[in-house]
């Protein structure tokens, strides 16, 4: 089964004939106001009543998981949807959108309904082949469910009492889909209609990345299209790096359209049989330039990634385990520019990194941080400064006689642990001479030896002499620069010191104030180093 339209254009032709088969996916990409709503309108209108829209503006909570009308009230709504559809003003604006996602569940429960009385039919008149082609066939929440998984969605769903929708992720007690994320009940959504249509039906799917992370939107479009192959898909979509996830998928660009009156007069449009031939310049419209994403080290519900995410707003921050591996990200997406419209950075702690190994990571567009950790920023004296103003015009207080009493409680907290920190350090240097010893490319071949001898004694003297110096100095900007604060009370002490209850209360306060000052932004970005300007612009 095929699906024809005929759009305007400012061709020479007039106009631009397209078609879509079923098990054929079009992307309608472009960017805002160059009428890719207008032209979904134009697909639902001019389409038979074969058709499923799944609207940009749909309504993604429910006031619970079980259907809240009957079966004729569904087919009415069905009736009243495919008229309304078909209106200009549907374009803009929902007036089913409740109903829409009632429907949804409802058509999910009754599959799985209709299936298991096809199945009790089938046990009752003993026909034993029949009941295995029937059962052979997974039934719609076992389908979700795979989908989901597949789709990196870690929930599953089920149809209990009074045919309740519930969910449970990783082992966890039922609860009501109605208390899933926006995300999750997002993609239940599309998933539930594309699962539960009639077989050649053309799914008009709307912005499906909205409430979606693209590593799961993008692997369930494509599940979808292959667990209908006897359905045709059109999505709109801002997300350029779709089509190119799904290569056999055909592509129109929207670049301009002209209107007259409420409906537009001809489309600048391009239809690309193939989707790796996305052009930059279209790209670029849509996102402004490339991506940017920068990697850093640290887990998800850190203190690392809040902060980047406000020195670095423009930016994507995904967070790395380790150094290497936000090493290994960002060398491996500028070795695949044809397939990333993205910028990568990397942001590393410094670690007390020897000068070369700055200057390696520099090379590969990684950035080693002026402080020991990330995290250790939030307790410099100028940052502590800009968050104590704040404070004190709301408790009072001599401002300086606090910022010189946290940083002799900071020195006499680094003085009690001295011994553990310096040995910390010590180590971590030991190892790396150790490190320095193997050899480099080449040099095996070339013959020779090295010997060495390392004195593990000297490298914990040494360091327990440069920490003795910093105390000695009430240098706090050089303990923070080379060794882990965290490790000690120093940061409990700098917190009381101004006022603050604790330290969660204090970091909390230094976010808050990031999120108002553009200046303290620029300040603290200072502290860290030197970065790119197309990073911070």
């Amino acid at each position: 089964m095929s699906f024809s339209f005929s759009i305007p254009t400012d061709l020479p032709t007039g106009t631009l004939k397209l078609t879509v088969n079923t098990g054929q996916m079009l992307f309608v990409l472009g960017a805002n106001g160059t009428g890719k709503s207008t032209l979904m309108q134009l697909f639902a209108s001019a389409s038979s009543d074969k058709t499923r829209r799944i609207t940009a503006h749909r309504q993604t909570w429910f006031r619970s998981g079980s259907p809240e009308f009957t079966g004729r009230q569904r087919a009415e709504y069905e009736q009243g949807l495919f008229h309304y559809d078909r209106q200009v003003d549907a374009r803009w604006k929902d007036d089913y959108s409740e109903q829409r996602a009632q429907m949804a569940i409802y058509d999910l429960i009754n599959s799985e309904n209709v299936r298991a009385r096809e199945i009790t039919r089938a046990v009752d008149a003993k026909k034993v082949d029949e009941v295995d082609k029937l059962s052979a066939k997974d039934g719609a929440f076992l389908t979700l469910n795979r989908l989901l998984r597949l789709a990196n969605l870690d929930i599953i769903v089920s149809v209990q009492a009074n045919d309740e929708i519930m969910a449970s992720r990783s082992g966890s007690k039922l609860y009501s889909i109605a208390r899933l994320s926006d995300g999750e009940r997002n993609a239940i959504l599309i998933a539930a209609n594309v699962l539960t249509v009639p077989a050649g039906t053309l799914l008009l799917i709307d912005e499906p990345e909205r409430h979606l992370h693209r590593s799961i939107v993008s692997p369930l479009l494509s599940l979808l299209l292959k667990e209908r192959p006897d359905c045709a898909f059109i999505v709109s979509t801002h997300e350029p790096l779709l089509p190119v996830d799904n290569p056999g998928s055909k592509v129109l660009l929207t670049r301009a359209c002209i209107y007259e009156g409420e409906g537009v007069k001809s489309y600048d449009i391009d239809l690309l049989e193939s989707s790796t031939e996305i052009d930059d310049d279209l790209k670029q419209t849509i996102l402004g330039e490339r991506r940017k994403i920068v990697f850093v080290e640290g887990a998800e519900h850190s203190l690392d990634k809040p902060l980047y995410s406000l020195l670095f707003p423009n930016a994507s921050i995904v967070a790395k385990a380790s150094c290497r591996e936000v090493e290994n990200a960002v060398v491996g997406i500028k070795g695949a520019t044809e397939l990333h419209w993205v910028k990568p950075f990397g942001l590393v702690d410094n670690d007390t990194s020897e000068p070369e190994r700055i200057a390696d990571l520099k090379s590969k567009g990684v950035i080693a941080l002026n402080v020991y950790s990330v995290e250790s920023i939030y307790y410099h004296p100028e940052v502590q400064k800009l968050a104590g103003e704040k404070l004190a015009t709301v408790v009072g207080g001599d401002l300086t006689e606090k910022l010189a009493k946290a940083n002799i409680d900071a020195i006499k907290a680094i003085r009690d642990s001295a011994k553990h920190l310096s040995a910390r350090i010590a180590e971590k240097s030991a190892r790396a001479e150790v490190f320095s010893l193997l050899p480099k490319k080449g040099e095996v071949a070339a013959g020779g030896k090295r010997i060495a001898e390392i004195d593990f004694g000297k490298c914990a003297q040494d360091e327990a002499e440069r920490i003795e110096s910093l105390i000695n100095t009430s240098d706090f900007v050089g303990v923070l620069q080379r060794y882990p604060i965290r490790e000690s009370s120093a940061l409990d002490a700098i917190a009381k010191a101004l006022n603050f209850t604790n330290r969660t209360q204090y970091e909390a306060a230094v976010r808050n104030l990031l999120v108002r000052d553009l200046e303290a932004v620029n300040r603290v970005r200072t502290l860290l180093g030197v970065f790119p300007a197309d990073l911070i612009a």
